[in-house]
């Protein structure tokens, strides 16, 4: 990896999923990689969030705005043309013995979001149809020195400059 001197002021935004088992290693090894992409220069900032649950409900949403984030993701993929599914569901949920219903997400175990500054770059994973894009091939294109990769994404703007999340680790 190259240092790569640049104006483009990048965040990473990494999330990883607090209650997964079996997949500590898998989210360690991203958290590195982000690290290192910090330590080269090549992103200017990275902040970890840890807490993301595996579903959550606007009831259980109060507290620390995942499903917002959701939503600004779900926009930016809609700008795009991509879909965060698979990795991503959106989904209603029943519970037996009740008639109530929730409208959930469930969160995939790591994902990345890239900012510029106040636009929301791209998100992993995602997909356009006809091939998924990982954490993964984010995170090689930065490797490899590729700048231009993540032009094929169209931005869009957010309200704010900082994770919703809490950070659960440094990066």
């Amino acid at each position: 990896m190259m240092d790569q001197s640049h104006d483009r002021q990048l965040r990473a935004e990494l999330y990883l999923r607090g209650d997964t088992y079996g997949t500590y290693d898998a989210q360690r090894d991203v958290l590195q990689r982000v690290h290192e992409l910090e330590t080269e220069n090549v992103i200017d900032e990275s902040s970890v969030a840890d807490e993301w649950q595996r579903i959550r409900t606007l009831n259980e949403d109060r507290r620390d705005g995942a499903l917002a984030t959701y939503d600004e993701f779900a926009a930016w993929a809609q700008r795009n043309d991509y879909a965060l599914e698979p990795a991503f569901e959106r989904r209603a949920r029943s519970y037996v013995g009740l008639s109530r219903v929730d409208d959930v997400v469930v969160f995939p175990v790591v994902s990345l979001a890239i900012y510029e500054r106040d636009r929301l770059q791209a998100v992993f994973p995602c997909s356009d149809g006809e091939r998924n894009y990982r954490v993964q091939d984010c995170l090689d294109a930065f490797e490899r020195g590729d700048e231009r990769w993540l032009t094929q994404f169209d931005t869009v703007t957010v309200d704010r400059t900082a994770p919703r999340l809490e950070p659960g680790l440094d990066a």
